[in-house]
């Protein structure tokens, strides 16, 4: 038996319809930990439905931690001036920006790390591999795994957010995208510290 107060705690957990959140709950049988994982899956894949459409929309946050000697300057972008004004959409700039004042990524993912960084990194990942006498095909993976390794603590949506080290900060962007409806991407962002 689904209860009220279940619809409810999952609703305010993670922004889902209704009938989405009645639907995960019946196929768990009630068990709150799966369905919310259902959850979490589905606002996911409704993230790629929602990538190519136009975010013309969004807000700028700042961040200067209690010390005063970290500030960070970022944009997060959306497709309405209607989700850029909410307040769950204003805790999510701000989140990011905590992110980016903790964790100071470089880049915002390792697709937008500059050619001659990744080339000069992969050079020094293939020399490496090299010295292993690895067949070709072997080679190519190890050396794309080093890339990924090297670059992804240092890009943003690759990060594990640091209010959950369960997700990504890319994992906390999609959810949003599926609980607000709407394409949502992370902009510029700027991290000063003394």
């Amino acid at each position: 038996m689904i209860s009220a107060d279940q619809i409810k705690e999952l609703r305010e957990k993670t922004g889902a319809g209704i009938s989405d959140i009645k639907k995960a709950l019946e196929e768990s049988g009630g068990d709150m930990g799966r369905a919310l994982e259902t959850i979490e899956r589905k606002l996911g894949s409704s993230a790629t439905k929602r990538s190519g459409r136009e975010t013309g929309a969004g807000l700028i946050d700042a961040y200067v931690h209690a010390n005063g000697k970290i500030g960070v300057l970022m944009e997060l972008f959306c497709e309405t001036d209607f989700v850029a004004r909410n307040p769950a959409f204003k805790e999510l700039a701000h989140d990011l920006a905590l992110q980016i004042a903790a964790m100071n990524p470089l880049y915002l993912s390792i697709e937008a790390v500059p050619q001659e960084v990744l080339q000069a990194e992969k050079s020094r990942a293939e020399a490496e591999v090299r010295k292993m006498r690895k067949p070709s095909h072997i080679t190519e993976e190890i050396v794309e795994g080093k890339i990924k390794a090297y670059f992804g603590p240092a890009s943003l949506l690759s990060q594990p957010f640091v209010k959950d080290q369960n997700k990504s900060v890319q994992d906390i962007v999609n959810e949003a995208i599926g609980r607000f409806g709407e394409n949502i991407k992370v902009g510029r962002f700027f991290r000063l510290e003394l």
